[in-house]
This record gives C-alpha cells, structure tokens and sequence, in this order.
C-alpha cells in the first residue's frame, strides 16, 4: 500500500474546502520582507519589508568638479582603509573608499581586500579664465587679436594699472593701415614699439605706443582653486612691418603641476585620507 498518497489528498482536501479563504504561514525573504500563499490554487503574494535588510556594502560611482564637494563627500562616506590616486597626466583625484588595509599590522596581516566599489572622482578642469590666458599663451596674435585679449581679460590683470593697459589698448585701435617700424624694450618696464600710418601710395603721419613688458595676471589655474599670480612676459616679433605680439609665462608646465599637487594636499590634510601620485 502507497501511503505517501494519502497525506497529499489529505492537503488537497483542506484546501479544496477552505477555498479562498487559505492563507500560508509567511516565508521570510532575504532582504527582510515574505511571500504568502493564497487560495486552493497557492498563489504567491510578496509582501514588502516595513524594516529593509540592506546589504552590508555600498556599491556607487559619483564625479565631482569642485574640491570642496570632494573633500566632504570623502569625509562623510570613507572607510578606515580609504585611499585617493591623483593623476598628474590627467588632473583628476579619484578616492577609492573601501579600499584594502595596510600590508601588517604588527604580527597580523590586515591586508584584507575589501570590494573598491565605493568611488568619487574629482576632475580638475582649468577655470574659465585661465583657460582662455592659456589658449593664447606663447602663440602670435595680431594687433587688433591682441587688443580684443586685452579687453576681454582685463578683469584678470593686476598689474599695469587698468587705466594704463586700457590707454594702450585704445592705442592699439588703429583704423587706417599701419606699418611699424621699431620696438625698444624700456628701462620702465614698457615696450615702445614705433609705427607709421599708410595711406595709399603715400607716408601719412606716425606715431608710438608704449605697451607692457609684463603683465601680472590674478587667476587660479583650476575651477574652485586658490588665485595665484602669473606674471606673463611680453614679447613682439616683426616681420616686413607687421607685428605679432606673443604672451609667455615661464614655466607654465611646473606652475599647473604645483597647483594640482596643492589641490591634492588638501584633500589629504582635510580629509585624513592618503594621497597617491601617479601618471
């Protein structure tokens, strides 16, 4: 005799006499909540937990573009173990929150790999003002290229006096056709550059404009950055009675780097996280 049969019939009996009526015992699920079944037919109903069961990891990639929300972002969610990369090739500082542990730790390794799934990335875009000075940095411009670059950023230029830079510029603004003949580099710190005017076939009248031979300009190198001083040197080339005026600032490449590295010892010093340099 079968007797595994009858407890199922006996199952199918009851249910078949509660009808709809049956309602199981919950089933807890994993995540906190249960599922329930209903009626002669066992239909499964999820219930949704009222106190969730999260996981114990954090899973999040953000990107940022001021260090301020980095720093805070890195203060409020790091682990003990987190760590930051700063890339000088790419100026940006990605912070690694639930990265591994130091190597040892007296007798014990605590080296212990955690997910690194935790992430923020800081990108550090040049400021809008210094990436227009940049654009034009150690590249010939024309006389009136120049003009217009002098006032359009004449609100980054700390030294000569705006009254004097836009005197220049107004001289610069010259209608008719010039040919300039010779430039002098002045004890004063100014440039004099000598031109006449050309009308026709004919010599009609000259003149000479003094210019800078430095310029001073008050920006910072990265959006949110602190300002810092450039002090661009002024050049000219002349060619057939046309000239270019060229702006450079020495060592540009050591002056964007530094910048970035103080950008990144903040982060380290505000934050109590390790900075790591790479490529």
């Amino acid at each position: 005799m079968n007797t595994s049969i009858e407890p199922r019939r006996d199952v199918e009996v009851a249910l078949a006499a509660l009808g709809d009526k049956f309602i199981s015992l919950p089933f807890a699920l994993p995540n906190g909540g249960s599922v329930i079944f209903h009626g002669k037919e066992l239909v499964a109903h999820s219930l949704q937990p009222l106190d969730p069961t999260l996981p114990d990891f954090v899973t999040a990639s953000e990107t940022v573009v001021e260090p301020a929300s980095f720093k805070d972002y890195v203060r409020d969610f790091k682990s003990p173990t987190a760590i930051c990369r700063a890339s000088l090739s790419k100026n940006e500082i990605v912070a690694v929150l639930d990265y591994h542990g130091k190597a040892r730790m007296g007798d014990r390794d605590s080296a212990l790999p955690q997910r690194a799934a935790h992430v923020v990335k800081l990108l550090c875009p040049f400021d809008l003002d210094y990436d227009k000075w940049r654009q034009v940095f150690d590249k010939p411009m024309s006389q009136s290229a120049f003009g217009n670059l002098l006032e359009d950023m004449v609100h980054t230029i700390s030294e000569p006096a705006v009254a004097d830079l836009q005197e220049a510029v107004d001289e610069l603004r010259i209608d008719r056709a010039v040919r300039f003949k010779s430039g002098v580099n002045r004890r004063n710190g100014t440039v004099q550059l000598t031109y006449e005017e050309i009308e026709g076939n004919g010599e009609n009248g000259g003149g000479k404009v003094n210019l800078p031979e430095e310029i001073k300009i008050i920006v910072p190198i990265f959006q949110g950055g602190e300002l810092i001083e450039l002090v661009a040197k002024f050049r000219y080339r002349m060619d057939k009675g046309i000239v270019a005026f060229i702006v450079t600032v020495p060592g540009l490449d050591k002056i964007e780097r530094e910048q970035f590295r103080r950008i990144g010892e903040a982060v380290r010093a505000e934050t109590s996280t390790p900075v790591f340099y790479t490529v």
